[in-house]
């Protein structure tokens, strides 16, 4: 058994905690730069790193089955006494624990190795897919990636604008008409929930639209917690959180872009064959001229995130109540005011930066991370409809809603700040190893970051959602009967 032992301790000697690779970063700010040889030559690059986190997640797994191996041998020598003949007590306690240590650090170490290499192997997978849209974009051919782009300025994921040495800062900038018209509006499809369209019909066919809502994310927080497992030795606990705010969006600004949305869904639901009616129609009527309104613009909070709500006016900022929602200033009696068409009030929710945060546990080890970068989702968007009182079956709100909480409408609206560290003390949240004799600790990781917006980037991203979910409102009314 002394081969055991020593083969064991050979085996602890020869490992080494190597540190982890550095992340691949699935969008860098210098990506608007790549050429259709340089995206093609970083894509072959990213299938090599994916065919070496196979393997070395292969590597991983053998080491670690190897040191549960040893540890069950050093665990049958120990029970029968065979590291006795180290010599006496000395040697068989010293026998067992060098032996276990050396078992449970390789298992330990190939499941780490294992772990690193499977989110690396993720990472990569993720910086491809963005470079694939990147080469697609830029019309680049793989069997000649030396060519340039048939669409070299074509809109790549990645939008960086060109600006004069005199040009005004990317916030002062304003958005031009033609990305307010929704003509930078890539298609995309959407996947929307239609509750009673045949109401669009109880008027003939006729539709008022008086208002829309555009809701922007002003400043907010995620974070993350994570703790060692019951089967885990130690206790650690790993907490990440990013703390965010956004410069450059004010009220003119905000209700530039409702407007531009209000007038996106009036232009595609006339092309579906309605009559639309707009708030210019009807606003000197006795219930719009009396409704009450919001002293604009709105701010609330959503859960961790403060968030400011426009209309395209303050004239439209109507006010909401429990009761009636959104056309709470436009019912009596639980039936519309509005006797000669279909009342339609769309919602467009954006979250901008993209931020999120997520703990994992590895065999060892507990970590949490939090992450912030400069894109957009819609979080949601509905067009909420009401018609004449009618006895009918209903399972939910009439209107057309988006059925996914993220929606990806921009790779980049504006430019990040590369993140201001504010934890109690300087950490990265990852949890030191679990020691095999217990122990464990906290780590904590606090960054803050300033996203300042593009404002023309940031109207086409808010445009590329509100277009192709209008166009989803649209095919519904079209296809009402």
């Amino acid at each position: 058994m002394r081969g055991l032992s020593a083969s064991v301790l050979t085996l602890f000697s020869a490992i080494v905690f190597a540190q982890a690779p550095a992340p691949i970063e699935r969008v860098k700010i210098t990506d608007n730069d790549l050429t259709c040889l340089s995206a093609h030559n970083e894509l072959q690059g990213m299938d090599k790193i994916v065919a070496e986190a196979r393997a070395a997640q292969a590597s991983g797994q053998d080491t670690a089955t190897a040191g549960q191996a040893a540890g069950v041998a050093a665990e049958v020598a120990s029970r029968t006494g065979l590291f006795g003949s180290i010599g006496g007590l000395t040697g068989h306690l010293l026998g067992t624990v060098a032996t276990k240590t050396a078992a449970n650090v390789a298992e330990q170490q190939g499941q780490m190795n294992a772990a690193q290499a499977a989110e690396r192997e993720k990472q990569a997978l993720a910086r491809k897919e963005h470079l694939t849209q990147i080469f697609l974009a830029k019309g680049c051919s793989a069997s000649d990636p030396s060519a340039p782009g048939k669409a070299p300025n074509a809109a790549a994921p990645v939008q960086a604008p060109t600006q004069a040495a005199s040009a005004p800062p990317p916030s002062a900038a304003d958005a031009s008409a033609e990305t307010l018209a929704g003509k930078r509006a890539t298609p995309m499809p959407i996947a929307v929930d239609a509750i009673n369209p045949e109401v669009l019909l109880s008027s003939n066919k006729t539709l008022l639209i008086p208002t829309a809502y555009v809701t922007l994310v002003t400043e907010g927080r995620v974070s993350a917690t994570k703790q060692s497992g019951a089967f885990q030795q130690g206790n650690a606990t790993a907490r990440a959180a990013a703390n965010f705010k956004v410069n450059g969006i004010d009220k003119a600004y905000a209700q530039k872009l409702a407007k531009a949305a209000i007038d996106n869904l009036v232009g595609q639901l006339r092309g579906a064959g309605y009559t639309v009616l707009t708030y210019a129609d009807v606003k000197d009527r006795d219930v719009f001229r009396n409704a009450a309104r919001e002293a604009g613009p709105k701010v609330d909070s959503e859960g961790s995130l403060n968030t400011l709500t426009v209309a395209p006016s303050d004239e439209q900022l109507f006010q909401s109540g429990f009761a009636g929602g959104l056309f709470s200033e436009f019912i009596a009696g639980g039936k519309t005011r509005i006797a000669d068409a279909t009342l339609i009030i769309p919602n467009y929710v954006f979250h901008a930066p993209q931020a999120w945060a997520e703990g994992s546990r590895g065999y060892n080890s507990v970590s949490a991370t939090a992450n912030v970068v400069h894109g957009m989702n819609m979080a949601s968007a509905r067009a909420t409809w009401l018609g004449q009182p009618v006895s009918r079956m209903m399972r939910g709100i009439p209107g057309v809603a988006t059925t996914k909480p993220v929606i990806n409408v921009s790779e980049k609206v504006g430019a990040l700040s590369s993140g201001t560290d504010a934890s109690p003390a300087a950490g990265n949240a990852l949890s030191s190893a679990l020691s095999v004799f217990g122990g464990g600790n906290i780590q904590r990781s606090v960054t803050n970051y300033e996203l300042t917006i593009d404002r023309e980037a940031f109207a086409a991203g808010v445009m590329n959602g509100v277009q192709n979910f209008n166009a989803e409102v649209a095919k519904v009314a079209a296809a009402a009967q």
